[in-house]
């Protein structure tokens, strides 16, 4: 690793691949082909004045969400920050969600609100609102702020800033990132070490799928400190030998926290207080002490939990021998259909037989396939050890695995299949081309790397190119057979958007479209440019057309329809009237797998509704309620429309009215992974966003729950090949399996 260097001259150290998303295209010379560790100029990420001298005190805020439409809350912003510089702090640690939605005009409006003489102190982590709705978010991020992960020292304290947000999603994920991270923390081995991010992680906080990941990672090291925010309240929590302090958010009023080195007479420890301001200036503020992190001796939680497991018919045994200052062991099911939420769960206790702790949890409800099992022992001071353990249901189910590829990175877009060939992109770069023929069989095709991949792959219809969207702003075209780069074209921005291949009715010719955030791009099978298109705001769903015009869904909350041959706008409608931008963006189509309707309706949908309009007006034909925007729709063999909610309801509705003819709950929760259907049966298969996959008989209107593939998150929707269905997850592993 090198040292980063920001425009004040103090030095960094970087973390994470994220740091550099999409930096090449902003001057600083990162190969297109992956990531790589390098200077980093110009950046004001703040740095302590003194970084190994003297009183160690710092501030800690979150959750600012800076609005510049919000005019008083930048006044609360503006007041906190005052005060803050009053205090004189070394630096003061942002821990993420500084704006509402992460565009230019509200870190703009964050940035005037800070004094000149506090800018160059402050550190920041994202949060999910600064990464969720931008397709340029952590490019946009980085220019404001710099590395998205990095570490300084300062007080005899090593200091990490984390980021697992993730591209167009709400919950978290560490993923490579923790490679990065041991290597950090195993450089600054002996001293006491402080992570700060977004969100909070272990115990009833479930925002981070591989949280478990990451307490193993940081287990052998020093770590004796998190700050967190995202849940807008104080919490004070102690596990795993350190002490977790989740802040009040900053958005509710005018809070921060200082935080202060003092000896004790338990060794130094980082005293915390939640300082209110009050009502007005002329008002004191109030000081409350909110709890000690012990920079020394951990709390306690430090001694891992060594467990047994035995999965028989209907239950799982397990024996736990925990730290000798255990006086409770409990077990649970790690909840996988839990995504980005607290979740207090029900807890089964474990019995005290000697020196060991002994029980049995109830698995008959449990799919076949791979579980985890979370343990947690408490001390008599209620400090917490948490551990987990991975465990396999087998019984037989309509799925079987086949065979497994490790890819690399998260495998995050929907897969792309053309005959018997699909493709998967990762966010690592990685492109595979894998065979499948057969119930079981596949070979590799062939690999290439390109730039990170979130959005998935599309085939020209004769299957003779597939092109692939990349944060390196670049849409890549390669021959289907060999891998071979055909052709490239080159964006201003990130390309986070699926591809669409569609077939001109006036030139009978193929039409590529792909969108980069607010443009548009309409391209002939040779990477010929023909038109570009304005998309208010952004666009990160996929396009589509019935070979007259293109139908888009846009960041303004609006649907739009632009005449394919030339690119003109010819119509647009507002999904929603909600009172201001940000909530006009996050309740519209703008993340819309736009569908062409058996009769020529377009489908627009969003988080609340699916709504059908004429292609030739916009004018609306019907709405469905519920949040489709997530999953794209399916027309099934008799012409009616499967739709699916983001909470794993299935519906089949009359395409022609919107009249819903049955409706089931299929899976907890689906976000970018839609059903597909097997052509031999007619059955369809939907993975949830947990890995739980399900077969839907829409004859029969029945649902079976069939297998829990993995534990990983998929935002992929998978394809089918011949007697197999292929299915991606964030693990980086594409999987066939034997339907």
């Amino acid at each position: 690793m090198t040292d980063q260097t920001n425009s004040s001259g103090h030095g960094e150290t970087a973390l994470s691949r994220r740091g550099f998303l999409g930096l090449s295209a902003i001057g600083l010379g990162v190969g297109l082909g992956g990531a790589a560790w390098g200077p980093w100029p110009g950046a004001a990420v703040g740095a302590p004045r003194a970084a190994d001298a003297g009183e160690l005190r710092f501030v800690v805020l979150t959750d600012t969400h800076a609005n510049d439409e919000e005019i008083v809350r930048l006044d609360n912003l503006r007041r906190v920050f005052a005060a803050v510089e009053a205090e004189q702090p070394q630096f003061v640690l942002h821990c993420g969600d500084i704006t509402d939605y992460g565009s230019d005009a509200e870190f703009g409006a964050y940035r005037d609100a800070i004094p000149p003489g506090l800018w160059d102190r402050l550190r920041h982590a994202p949060g999910n609102h600064e990464i969720r709705w931008d397709t340029s978010a952590r490019e946009r991020f980085q220019r404001w702020f710099g590395p998205t992960s990095y570490s300084f020292d300062a007080g005899g304290v090593h200091f990490v800033a984390l980021d697992p947000t993730q591209a167009l999603q709400e919950p978290g994920l560490f993923g490579d990132d923790l490679a990065a991270l041991r290597d950090d923390l195993s450089a600054a081995r002996g001293i006491p070490s402080v992570m700060f991010l977004h969100y909070p992680i272990a115990g009833r906080n479930y925002f981070v799928n591989d949280t478990d990941e990451l307490l193993r990672t940081i287990a052998p090291f020093d770590v004796r400190g998190i700050f967190a925010g995202h849940i807008h309240r104080s919490e004070i929590d102690r596990f795993n030998g350190l002490t977790q302090v989740a802040s009040v958010a900053t958005r509710s009023g005018p809070f921060y926290l200082r935080v202060t080195a003092r000896d004790s007479p338990q060794g130094r420890v980082l005293a915390v207080e939640q300082v209110s301001l009050g009502a007005t200036d002329a008002d004191a503020p109030t000081v409350a002490p909110l709890t000690e992190i012990p920079l020394e001796a951990p709390p306690g939680g430090a001694e891992p939990i060594r467990s047994g497991v035995r999965v028989r018919e209907g239950a799982i045994d397990l024996t736990a021998v925990a730290g000798r200052d255990a006086v409770a062991v409990d077990v649970r099911v790690h909840p996988q259909s839990v995504f980005g939420t607290v979740d207090d769960g029900v807890w089964t206790a474990l019995a005290a037989r000697g020196s060991s702790w002994h029980g049995s949890l109830d698995a008959s409800m449990l799919a076949p396939g791979a579980h985890r099992v979370q343990l947690r022992a408490t001390d008599g001071a209620g400090v917490r050890r948490h551990d987990t353990v991975q465990v396999a249901i087998d019984r037989p189910s309509g799925a079987r695995a086949a065979w497994e590829l490790a890819v690399g990175g998260q495998l995050q877009g929907a897969l792309a299949a053309f005959g018997g060939t699909v493709v998967a992109g990762s966010t690592s770069g990685r492109v595979v081309a894998v065979d499948v023929a057969g119930a079981s069989a596949h070979r590799r095709r062939w690999t290439r790397d390109l730039g990170p991949m979130h959005r998935g792959a599309a085939f020209t219809t004769d299957g003779s190119l597939v092109c692939l969207p990349g944060a390196d702003h670049r849409l890549t075209a390669l021959d289907a057979r060999t891998g071979a780069v055909q052709w490239t074209s080159t964006f201003d921005k990130p390309v986070m958007s699926t591809p669409a291949v569609v077939r001109s009715t006036a030139s009978g010719a193929d039409r590529v479209l792909v969108a980069a955030e607010d443009r548009l791009r309409c391209l002939d099978v040779t990477g010929a440019t023909l038109w570009e298109a304005d998309v208010p705001v952004r666009t990160a769903g996929r396009a589509a057309s019935d070979g007259v015009r293109v139908y888009v869904g846009a960041g303004d909350g609006r649907g739009y329809a632009y005449d394919l041959a030339t690119g003109a706008q010819l119509w647009s409608f507002l999904t929603n009237e909600r009172p201001d931008a940000y909530r006009q963006l996050i309740y519209g189509p703008w993340d819309d797998w736009v569908e062409v309707l058996p009769g020529g309706a377009v489908l627009f949908s969003t988080v609340t509704d699916a709504i059908a309009v004429d292609p030739a007006t916009g004018a609306e034909l019907w709405r469905v309620p519920g949040s489709h925007m997530f999953a794209p729709a399916l027309t099934l063999g008799d012409g009616s429309l499967l739709l699916t909610t983001e909470w794993g309801v299935v519906s089949v509705v009359d395409p022609a009215s919107g009249g819903t003819r049955w409706s089931a709950q299929a899976v907890p929760r689906v976000v970018n992974a839609g059903p597909v259907i097997d052509p031999r049966t007619g059955t369809m298969w939907l993975v949830s966003v947990g890995g739980l996959l399900a077969a839907i008989d829409p004859v029969k209107a029945a649902v079976v729950v069939d297998r829990q593939l993995f534990t990983a998150n998929t935002f992929s929707t998978p394809v089918i090949v011949g007697g197999q269905l292929v299915v991606a997850a964030q693990d980086g592993v594409l999987r066939g399996l034997t339907i």
